[in-house]
């Protein structure tokens, strides 16, 4: 294990089936996050989303929209609050890492939809 190792924990596995949602090709991949997380959402006032550090699994899962942008794949669930999270594609380091977390709103989501970047996911429970 890695130095850098000791600083992750592992959030979920990949959804393969949002491959085709996001016209990629990923096989199934851990996807970790930061220990540190939780403490920088707070120290950066982001307490919306530090709410939902432990719906990561479950907005990673099944998200309600999904793209594929700047080597990021782009998930957002909506409870609530809707949660957008970013997971950076490391692959040089073979981790693959939640990058970012934060509320969304409705018109923000539709405007990413509307561009493309967004698609709507409509994967069976």
């Amino acid at each position: 294990m890695s130095k850098s190792d000791n600083k992750l924990i592992r959030v979920a596995k990949y959804n393969t089936e949002l491959n085709s949602i996001i016209n990629m090709d990923f096989d199934a991949f851990t996807i970790y996050r930061s220990k540190g997380l939780l403490t920088h959402l707070i120290n950066s006032k982001h307490y919306v989303a530090a709410k939902y550090i432990d719906f990561l699994p479950d907005i990673i899962k099944k998200p309600d929209y999904a793209g594929y942008y700047n080597n990021h794949i782009e998930l957002v669930k909506c409870y609530r609050d809707s949660i957008f999270i970013s997971i950076k594609l490391d692959a040089k380091n073979n981790h693959h890492y939640v990058a970012t977390i934060f509320d969304i709103k409705k018109s923000k989501i539709d405007s990413y939809v509307n561009s493309g970047r967004l698609k709507i996911v409509n994967i069976p429970n």
